[in-house]
């Protein structure tokens, strides 16, 4: 018995789109929220951990969407290849050497493709996770950076001692990157001490960022003589840092040089060491207006803080505060006039909130709309929070609503800075 014949099949054609359309469209696809600048500086809340673990699982995603659209034929190759090398993922030594090799081949006019401009140009975001287990070749990796002129953002974590020793080779690359750094975030265990060379290394690097914006790099106070200049911090606009070991000096010949020095992202420490912090405060306080404190393991610190702050923060206008859970608001337990007069206040929560937690948040917004007449925004940071608030605690939403504590003057708003009372009638209008 004879088979019938299959039927013919045309080619599938592409839409014939201009390629500044198709460059949008791929754009869109594989966009990840606040991972590029300028979008991650208006987002310093999202710097380090835990938003890095979060941030980092959506770029590998968009970064496998990016390796499929490439092969998909020559004319989406040239247009999506500047996609996949926009923001570039280092994980192991193999990604390490593939990654110097491909980026060496184009700049040197030798790449798979012929007549294509180096692909390090591309790249604004480097990220490296490496784990205990990678053994890297520091050279190799260090060699990388020098492809990447126009990098933007730079985010390491390091989880073993072995792998700190990158730090070094590491730094001295990114000098070649030096003029477009805007964000260095570089996260490492308590238990990794540096050595005093690679953070004076480091700190020669800070002179020469002059477009900095956000610094992470716990080890910022480790320097050798336990001094901090402020030429070491001359652009850096949000600092981030986790603890003061000891009493850190200053020199008083450049407490007339003039800082962009506008936030402070401060994590928690363990140990709260009061002349250090006081130290810190009195010649850094005055150019803060936003101050973050991360107390995810010890809530009990943030009143300790909150005076300290308090006195020598005098333009504060914007407080964060990262806490397990909204019975973790220092209300109670800080006395109103040690609570700065803020006009912002952001609430994170790491934990899933039950009811009588909703109950909690809006007992204290009562409490700060009485007690603190300068608060008129009060922002909740998490989305997760946000959607089970209009999902499962709707009525206690309303109430606020209805007995007028929040309104226009004193707004709660959610995660992308939407008034959660508009967000309430358009559930409430769906439901209908």
């Amino acid at each position: 018995m004879q088979l019938p014949r299959a039927r013919s099949t045309a080619p599938a054609q592409l839409p014939h789109l201009p390629p500044e359309i198709w460059d949008q469209i791929l754009d869109a696809a594989t966009y990840v929220p606040y991972s590029l600048a300028p979008e991650i500086l208006e987002r310093s809340c999202l710097i380090g951990h835990p938003y890095n673990s979060e941030c980092r699982a959506a770029l590998w995603s968009a970064l496998l969407t990016k390796g499929t659209i490439v092969r998909v034929c020559k004319q989406w190759w040239y247009i999506a290849i500047r996609h996949l090398y926009r923001a570039i993922y280092i994980r192991d030594a193999r990604d390490v050497l593939c990654l110097r090799n491909t980026l060496e081949k184009y700049a040197d006019g030798n790449g798979t493709v012929a007549g294509v401009e180096p692909l390090g140009l591309w790249t604004q975001r480097a990220d490296i996770v490496f784990d205990d287990t990678s053994t890297v070749d520091e050279e190799s990796l260090a060699g990388i950076f020098g492809f990447l002129p126009n990098l933007a953002v730079f985010s390491g974590t390091f989880s073993s001692t072995d792998s700190i020793t990158c730090l070094q080779p590491t730094v001295i690359a990114l000098l070649d990157c030096a003029p477009s750094l805007r964000v260095f975030d570089w996260s490492i265990s308590d238990d990794n001490a540096l050595e005093p060379r690679i953070v004076r290394r480091f700190e020669a690097l800070l002179k020469d960022l002059p477009q900095l914006h956000t610094l992470n790099f716990p080890s910022l106070l480790q320097l050798p003589d336990g001094t901090i200049t402020n030429s070491t911090l001359t652009s850096v606009h949000t600092l981030c840092l986790r603890d003061l070991v000891r009493e850190v000096r200053w020199r008083e010949e450049e407490n007339k040089m003039r800082l962009n020095l506008r936030e402070l992202v401060l994590y928690a420490p363990p140990r709260w060491q009061e002349l250090s912090w006081r130290g810190f405060f009195h010649h850094y306080g005055p150019y803060f207006t936003s101050v973050q404190l991360r107390a995810i393991s010890d809530p009990g610190l943030i009143p300790v803080y909150l005076p300290v702050v308090n006195q020598m923060c005098p333009n504060l206008r914007r407080l964060t505060l990262f806490v397990p859970s909204f019975s973790d608001i220092p209300i109670s337990d800080t006395p109103a006039s040690d609570i700065p007069p803020i006009e912002y206040l952001g609430l994170s929560v790491r934990q899933l909130q039950c009811r009588s937690m909703y109950e909690t948040l809006f007992s204290c917004l009562a409490v700060l709309k009485e007690e603190l007449p300068t608060l008129h925004v009060v922002q909740l940071l998490d989305r997760q929070t946000v959607e089970d608030l209009l999902k499962y605690n709707l009525p206690l939403l309303s109430h606020a609503v209805e007995q007028g504590l929040i309104g226009d003057a004193f707004r709660l708003v959610d995660h992308d800075g939407n008034l959660l009372s508009v967000k309430l009638m358009e559930v409430k209008s769906a439901g209908n």
